[in-house]
């Protein structure tokens, strides 16, 4: 009996440390690989990459500083994207802290492609990056974006106050917006909109609905806004200018006042064309000061 015992021990050694082996090989290649992983992504262009992406599209971005941001990628502070066709030089974004990260694609295979996450108005903003040939792609996702804090909107007159949510996907195919397409499914929550001086703004309450980007036009399918002061469903389209002041919108808007939105605009909803039970109000002409049907 001993000696079978000793057999099957000596049988049973060199299959363990053979296993053994092969766990501490599979340790030391995984290692290796983070290892090789962590000195390319040390060493990868962010600065020069995301320039070179959207240096076509009459963009650049400025930042004050960048430092490594652990396991892989860098961080860059008090970020701005520009408009290098605009001589006022007011951002069209600007973040406090950007993260980027290589793509796997472009540390092993060449490919230009960044992850990206932002702090944004409040919220944060995760996206992916690509270059082919003259091509960007961009995969997104908002996360609750705080409209209050947005300065490209300001800047347009706009004034909104709620909080923002959304995810879609956009190509970029040259400097004019009428070469570009995007997709975006919108979800906000306590959205209001001042839409004349005098008044209080319009509380919309939950806002959904689904945009895309053709051709430089704006469609909106079923926009709908719900727990406000008035219930709303807009479909339409709005022609995108270079200068977005100069856009034109056509739409219709059906608008169903509640009880509260009754007592808050009763004299508003007084001038315009029909009431709210004649079917739906139609908006043409310049985005800023379209006329109503």
């Amino acid at each position: 009996m001993a000696i079978r015992s000793l057999v099957r021990e000596d049988n049973r050694t060199p299959r363990f440390s053979l296993t053994r082996g092969r766990v501490l090989a599979g340790a030391y290649v995984i290692f290796g690989v983070l290892v090789f992983l962590a000195v390319l992504a040390a060493r990868f262009p962010y600065g020069d990459t995301i320039s070179s992406m959207i240096a076509p599209f009459n963009l650049k971005i400025t930042y004050q500083a960048q430092r490594m941001s652990p396991p892989l990628g860098a961080e860059l502070e008090n970020v701005r994207l520009l408009s290098t066709a605009d001589p006022s030089g007011q951002p069209l974004i600007q973040s406090s802290a950007v993260r980027l990260a290589p793509t796997i694609a472009s540390l092993i295979l060449g490919r230009p492609g960044l992850r990206l996450y932002a702090a944004l108005y409040g919220g944060t903003l995760n996206a992916v990056i690509r270059r082919r040939a003259d091509l960007v792609g961009l995969d997104f996702v908002l996360d609750r974006l705080d409209l209050a804090q947005s300065g490209p909107l300001r800047q347009l007159g706009a004034t909104l106050d709620g909080i923002i949510s959304g995810k879609g996907s956009a190509e970029f195919r040259g400097p004019q917006i009428s070469d570009d397409n995007a997709t975006l499914a919108l979800d906000g929550n306590s959205v209001a909109v001042a839409i004349m001086n005098g008044f209080p703004p319009v509380r919309l309450g939950v806002l959904k609905g689904a945009l895309t980007l053709e051709n430089g036009i704006v469609t909106l399918k079923d926009v709908e806004a719900h727990g406000g002061d008035v219930e709303v469903t807009a479909n339409g389209e709005i022609q995108v200018a270079p200068d977005l002041t100069d856009s034109t919108v056509d739409m219709r808007v059906l608008l169903r006042p509640t009880a509260d939105g009754r007592a808050r605009f009763g004299m508003l909803l007084k001038m315009l064309p029909h009431g709210p039970n004649g079917g739906p109000f139609t908006l043409s002409g310049p985005l800023m000061s379209p006329s109503i049907s």
